[in-house]
């Protein structure tokens, strides 16, 4: 059976990248009623999320 943890892991990891450099680049650019830069908080998430699928994909191969 494919494993999609390698998929996956890769999206999330870009998608956190992504998330964490428009977060750091311009923190100015958030929802109007949200006091904290979510871009970056969901941007780590995504990041810890996606690099824990590839570990684990990794270790199981």
């Amino acid at each position: 059976m494919w494993d999609l943890r390698t998929p996956s892991g890769l999206l999330f990891t870009i998608y956190g990248v992504l998330l964490v450099i428009s977060g750091l680049l311009w923190p100015e650019a958030r929802a109007p009623l949200a006091e904290h830069n979510v871009n970056l908080y969901s941007g780590v998430a995504f990041l810890i999320f996606g690099v824990t699928l590839l570990w684990l994909a990794r270790r199981a191969a």
